[in-house]
């Protein structure tokens, strides 16, 4: 009985502890709109600006592809692309977004 309250508290912790984590970083300024990066994965991407996820994986046709966690580089080089080129259709993908959102 100790070693399942043990356990189950642990758990507890270890999710509040991610819950906290994620919030004070997310809380920064500068993690906000961030320019898309080589280094990011989609779904940073879409936290950043603040756009669901399911949005970009759909406009850049990444749901064929394999569902591990790829970087905007790793996908540019999937799709034999720039880097650059990759950001520029992410940006008007957004772009779009977001105006579609203030109608």
């Amino acid at each position: 009985m100790r070693a399942g309250f043990a356990s189950a508290l642990a758990l507890t912790l270890f999710f509040a502890v991610r819950l906290i984590m994620g919030a004070i970083y997310w809380n920064d300024p500068s993690k906000i709109d961030q320019t898309p990066a080589g280094w990011m994965p989609v779904g940073y991407v879409a936290r950043s600006w603040e756009i669901p996820r399911d949005v970009l994986i759909d406009a850049l046709d990444l749901a064929s592809m394999p569902r591990r966690r790829r970087t905007l580089e790793h996908i540019a080089e999937d799709r034999g692309i720039p880097l650059d080129t990759l950001v520029t259709e992410i940006m008007a993908v957004i772009e779009h977004h977001r105006e579609a959102r203030r109608d």
